[in-house]
């Protein structure tokens, strides 16, 4: 069973509630108590073999009637794929939508064949033919075409349509034209090695999208649009049935749907936000994934006689790290000053962090890319917690204690700032008020005042799009290549594209530039590792830990795999999950 993607292999922006353990293959020892001692490695509820059992051939042995039932944090803002930007987001509409190409969970990149009858690359690199197999269409019976690709290239290029997450990897495609109804021409302008991941844009119906464009050239607005995101069009093997606001979205398996047919005829993914109730439900056979379980839930709370009669545990690694963000754009007088975010990082007691409220079950991020990745950069030395090193930093960019009351000011055109600033964090994590607590007690023996602020999903992601926060905790998934960072890190990414922060560095700009066109493995791979030492250098984030797959799967269900992006958001992912029929169900035959 392949899963085919619709979506860009983009960076994943998810809640700070994510669990986390990393260097998953060796557990790190508990150091501090013997009460947050835990080893995955012994714990016989996880990983056991059943659950990685590939489907067989025989579909009688599979009961295809089932439901899966998928718990998602949040209720999705979209489903248009254009604009979705969470994780639980993309999860639902990738079961929604087709597209021509994918990637597995090496996140190698692949045609998907159920829907392409050819394609061909030109020898210098720059154009693609690629010919789509006639008969597929959307779920309105419309056919799917070579007009739907082209019209769906241009508004994510159109200024007017506010796809951030999308413009980058399409920018560098400078044709998309229909040859005919089904065969569809891309020309990019030069050769790129991230040629083949620009192909792989969301596609959406054309005859759907360009009735109001006139009206709302967002596609985003107005009722009609609106209607879209909530139930939309697509062309994948699921069909979108009901939503039920804040409580769950179904969806049943398309009956004319012309690809390889999942396994679960339907999908209900149940909207659980809070994490006791999430693991309530999946004790008691309500849902059958919790994607992300707290470390506290993994090393404690899943050992009792109830969990055991119904799920067990997942643990590997994926590429995921927690982080604090910091805006350097000038609209505040703190963190546009490096010697300032010195200070910051060397002032979080991330090994107490990671004791206390993750069991030591995670580890401590050094950078942008996982330590497993071809990309991380083994020179990077992580700075450490020392309370001395952040007051020399602070010193150094004249914030200095005031005697009198013990906090820290600085005299900026003629007026005396005291160092207070606030942390946004998103509602729903478990964990950012635990991490806030720990730092905000060391700032405040340093002489530095910093608050929380908590806000809804939304909310916390239109902050941080329109720069108005001082510092951000969040956490960032991987995408399939290191160029998605050009979305995230480039100076030109700050009006246009995800750099929240406003960080700029010429040469971080200059080397996105080269990691795009340089074919050579292991010169573009010291690109990406010198990308990685300067961002580390320059310390835009105060990065704290490394997540690893922290989830938990009722027993009936096999075909797990792992990916560096979890047990989501690759070909098949739960596509490829199936339930054995009972021995009574296959006498009945």
């Amino acid at each position: 069973m392949a899963k085919r993607k619709s979506l860009t292999a983009l960076f994943v922006i998810m809640l700070l509630v994510i669990v986390s353990i990393a260097g998953c293959k060796k557990p790190a020892p508990s150091g501090s108590s013997k009460d947050t001692s835990y080893d995955p490695a012994k714990d016989p509820l996880v990983n056991p073999p059943q659950v990685f059992q590939a489907p067989p051939d025989d579909l009688s042995l599979i009961n295809t009637d089932e439901t899966l039932y998928l718990q998602l944090d949040g209720n999705p803002n979209t489903l248009n794929p254009l604009f979705v930007s969470s994780l639980y987001e993309f999860t639902v509409v990738d079961v929604l939508y087709d597209g021509l190409f994918s990637f597995d969970k090496d996140m190698k990149w692949f045609v998907n064949e159920d829907m392409v009858e050819s394609i061909e690359e030109s020898d210098d690199h720059t154009t693609y033919i690629v010919k789509i197999k006639q008969g597929y269409t959307w779920h309105d019976g419309h056919p799917w075409t070579a007009h739907d690709v082209v019209y769906s290239w241009k508004q994510i290029l159109d200024p007017q349509v506010p796809c951030l997450a999308q413009k980058p990897s399409v920018e560098p495609i400078t044709e998309c034209i229909a040859l005919d109804d089904y065969t569809v021409k891309f020309v990019q302008a030069e050769p790129l090695a991230t040629r083949e991941w620009n192909l792989l844009f969301p596609v959406i119906p054309k005859h759907i999208f360009e009735k109001e464009k006139k009206e709302h050239p967002d596609l985003k607005t107005g009722e009609y649009y609106i209607k879209q995101a909530r139930f939309p069009v697509g062309s994948g093997p699921y069909k979108i049935v009901e939503w039920k606001e804040n409580d769950k979205i179904v969806v049943e398996l398309w009956d004319d749907y012309k690809g390889k047919k999942p396994y679960f005829k339907r999908i209900v993914f149940k909207i659980i936000p809070d994490t006791n109730m999430s693991l309530l439900s999946f004790e008691k056979g309500q849902i059958d994934v919790i994607r992300r379980l707290t470390a506290q839930q993994f090393a404690k709370e899943t050992n009792s006689e109830t969990f055991k009669k119904v799920g067990h545990k997942l643990w590997g690694t994926q590429w995921a790290l927690g982080y604090i963000g910091y805006n350097m754009d000038g609209t505040n007088p703190f963190f546009a000053d490096k010697n300032v975010r010195y200070a910051m990082t060397h002032a979080f007691n991330i090994t107490l962090f990671l004791d206390k409220v993750y069991y030591n079950l995670a580890t401590k991020s050094v950078g942008m890319y996982h330590p497993e990745s071809w990309m991380y950069n083994p020179e990077v030395q992580p700075l450490q917690y020392d309370l001395e090193k952040s007051k020399a930093y602070l010193d150094k960019a004249e914030w200095f204690v005031d005697p009198e009351d013990g906090w820290r000011y600085k005299e900026i055109d003629g007026n005396k700032i005291r160092f207070e600033f606030t942390l946004l964090m998103a509602q729903g994590s478990s964990t950012a008020p635990k991490m806030a607590a720990i730092l905000q007690q060391d700032l405040k023996k340093i002489g530095v005042d910093m608050k929380t602020r908590t806000l809804e999903w939304s909310a916390f992601l239109e902050k941080i799009r329109k720069h108005e926060f001082q510092a951000e905790t969040a956490m960032w998934g991987t995408g399939t290549d290191p160029d998605t960072g050009w979305n995230l890190w480039r100076t030109d990414q700050y009006e246009k594209g995800r750099n929240y922060g406003g960080y700029s560095n010429p040469r971080i700009d200059e080397l996105f530039v080269l990691g795009r066109k340089e074919f050579d493995v292991e010169k573009r791979t010291k690109i990406y590792q010198e990308i990685h030492k300067i961002l580390y250098e320059d310390q835009p984030y105060t990065w704290v830990f490394n997540a690893p797959i922290l989830s938990a799967i009722n027993n009936r269900i096999q075909g797990i795999q792992f990916s560096p992006r979890g047990i989501f958001g690759f070909d098949p992912s739960f596509y490829g999950w199936w339930v054995p029929k009972a021995p009574a169900e296959m006498k009945q035959q």
